[in-house]
């Protein structure tokens, strides 16, 4: 059922003495439970439209029974890139095997699914009720890199807006896997029924009703009563708010009991030094987001929603007979269960930051706001779990606090002190995060305007050739002004930071070192492929003595010695983080043998990669960085 409602009275089909009442007094209160009970499977997931189809004289006529807004689907972008033809014949097809056998017809173009059911009619007319468009699995970035050649014959790549726009929307398609699937095909037998009048009375709202309740609800959870709970709008009301208690309904469709009091959210972590496509992470993030908002259903009194596209929000309880020691350390326990499933299953670390414990049925943004912030502000920590009075983040936070901490990085940075340099930027984050709430384009202009100041400072002390100051300006905001998450903007930044900082400390040598710089973020970026010396010391318009001169200077190694760090320090992340083999790893880093990684890691750790992995086992299986 949806928000506000209940099941309506059902008073039989009998005469009743006294009334006057009779069958066809109650038939239209009959046919509209029916109805009610159809729309409770249909209005909460608007990312699965169902139409009826009818196959007239004319052609296709599409009656869209569903959500009326015209979402981005498959098709769209089919009609786009000319495939238009090949979608009729699709639908045609489907239409005529589900005429000919009177059953349901599943069928997939380029890797999409659609679901067609014949509704069996008097007047001869061809007529179908449809679901469409979905995936029966979730989808990974081979999938859709193959759908994508299918479509357009493109090669898939990040900086094709097209393909992001694609990704985006094939992310956000339902995915009915074999119990799903069964479920709606169920559905859409008791709804054809319904809408032929073959069935009477209240069977079909009662069929539909267990249905959702003991099927759909489980397989595919509500979110939108979770993004109810905690919208920011004041004007929203929760689910239970008109009610002020769960109804039975709500507790089907949410999957919880107890009035939700506190918010959570949890994003995955990935190294820093990881040298990861954003879209490649869009896409492992939506899987690990399917994954937790199906796996909060088995924690106690928890749902889950989407947190923009690279976590999951969670809204939970404790026992009420819990004191508030003990009520955080149930919440601690949950996140670390979810931690340890996020590990488990898709081999990634995680944070979860927890917000404040409202008073139950209470509008959950204060306490989802604080989660984020929490949340963000693990990384700055190095936290796993964090609450968020847990960093003082409740004190109010003016401007001019923001202002001053951007002037002491400005500070450390004319010092050209390393400790000092971090320090300052790890506070001006800390405050940026808590400026922004959860608003990204408020946290990148943050950032962005205090790089484009430190820059300005150090062109001040050494200033550089037009050409070569913009063309650095430009490739040090690059990543910062295209990172799609919170998380991925504070990464950005503190790359950036970084680069700005060896280049500061190093303006004396002038042209030299912008060149330098370049190709230490092209080593950085490029790790894992064949890197010779003369060729990099090319790249960078030196010759090889004196490349390897002015690396050393700048460096203070020798190129060699520089690219084994950056490939071990890979291969650490990889030997933890992964099942891969030690082989698997060697060539994931750019490593010619396995015996040469083995070489190289014992040199730089003093253990061999399978010590290594062994000594930090217990802890990353735990949810924890070692």
């Amino acid at each position: 059922m949806v928000a506000g409602s209940g099941t309506l009275p059902v008073t039989g089909g009998q005469r009743t003495g006294g009334h006057g009442e009779d069958t066809n007094d109650v038939l239209w209160l009959t046919n509209l439970q029916n109805a009610y009970a159809i729309h409770n499977v249909i209005a909460h997931r608007p990312q699965l439209p169902v139409y009826v189809i009818r196959d007239g004289a004319d052609g296709l006529e599409w009656m869209d029974l569903s959500d009326p807004r015209d979402r981005l689907k498959p098709f769209h972008f089919e009609i786009f890139f000319g495939k238009e033809a090949a979608r009729d014949q699709h639908y045609r097809a489907a239409l005529d095997e589900a005429a000919a056998t009177q059953r349901p017809v599943c069928r997939q173009l380029f890797g999409f699914w659609d679901l067609f059911h014949p509704i069996a009619l008097d007047d001869g007319a061809r007529t179908f009720l449809y679901l469409g468009q979905f995936y029966r699995e979730p989808p990974d970035w081979e999938t859709l890199s193959a759908q994508w050649r299918q479509l357009t014959g493109q090669e898939p790549t990040s900086a094709n807006p097209d393909f992001v726009h694609f990704v985006r929307m094939a992310l956000d398609l339902p995915i009915l896997e074999p119990d799903l699937l069964r479920a709606y095909e169920e559905f859409l037998s008791y709804y054809a029924e319904f809408l032929t009048g073959r069935e009477e009375g209240a069977a079909i709202q009662e069929r539909i009703d267990q249905l959702n309740r003991d099927k759909l609800s489980r397989l595919w959870p509500i979110e939108t009563w979770v993004d109810s709970a905690i919208d920011a709008d004041k004007f929203q009301l929760t689910p239970w708010r008109l009610d002020g208690k769960l109804a039975d309904w709500m507790k089907e469709g949410l999957g919880i009991h107890r009035l939700p009091t506190t918010a959570m959210a949890l994003m995955p972590l990935d190294s820093r030094n990881a040298p990861l496509d954003w879209v490649q992470t869009l896409v492992r993030n939506a899987r690990i987001q399917r994954a937790g908002i199906a796996f909060a259903r088995e924690l106690p009194d928890t749902a889950a929603t989407h947190l923009s596209d690279y976590g999951v929000s969670l809204i939970t309880s404790t026992r009420s007979s819990k004191n508030l020691a003990r009520s955080r350390l149930e919440l601690r326990e949950h996140a670390q269960k979810f931690q340890a499933f996020v590990k488990e299953r898709f081999g990634v670390r995680s944070a979860v930051g927890i917000g404040t414990t409202l008073a139950p049925g209470s509008p959950l943004h204060a306490s989802h706001r604080e989660a984020v912030l929490a949340l963000h502000m693990c990384a700055q920590l190095e936290r796993d779990v964090l609450f968020f009075d847990e960093h003082g983040g409740r004190a109010e936070l003016r401007y001019a606090e923001l202002q001053r901490a951007a002037t002491a990085l400005a500070v450390a940075f004319d010092r050209e002190h390393a400790t000092e340099i971090k320090l300052a930027s790890d506070r001006y984050v800390q405050l940026v995060l808590r400026y922004s709430g959860e608003r990204i384009e408020v946290a990148r202009s943050q950032f962005l305007a205090t790089l484009f100041q430190l820059w300005s400072g150090v062109l001040r002390r050494s200033p550089m050739q037009t050409e070569a100051r913009d063309r650095f300006a430009n490739d040090l905001t690059r990543k910062l002004e295209q990172a799609p998450s919170l998380y991925q903007v504070i990464e950005a930044f503190k790359e950036a930071l970084g680069r700005l900082s060896f280049v500061a400390s190093k303006a004396w040598q002038g042209s030299n070192v912008m060149r330098l710089e370049a190709t230490l973020q092209y080593l950085r970026e490029n790790f894992a492929e064949v890197l010779p010396l003369p060729t990099v010391a090319r790249k960078a318009g030196f010759s090889v003595p004196t490349f390897s001169r002015v690396f050393r200077r700048a460096t203070g190694t020798s190129f060699l010695t520089y690219v084994r760090a950056i490939r071990v320090e890979h291969a650490k992340n990889l030997i933890i983080t992964t099942p891969m083999s030690i082989d698997q790893v060697a060539q994931a880093c750019g490593f010619q043998s396995q015996h040469h990684l083995i070489r190289s890691f014992k040199k730089n750790t003093n253990q061999t990669p399978g010590a290594y992995r062994k000594a930090h086992a217990s802890g990353y299986d735990a949810g924890y960085d070692a």
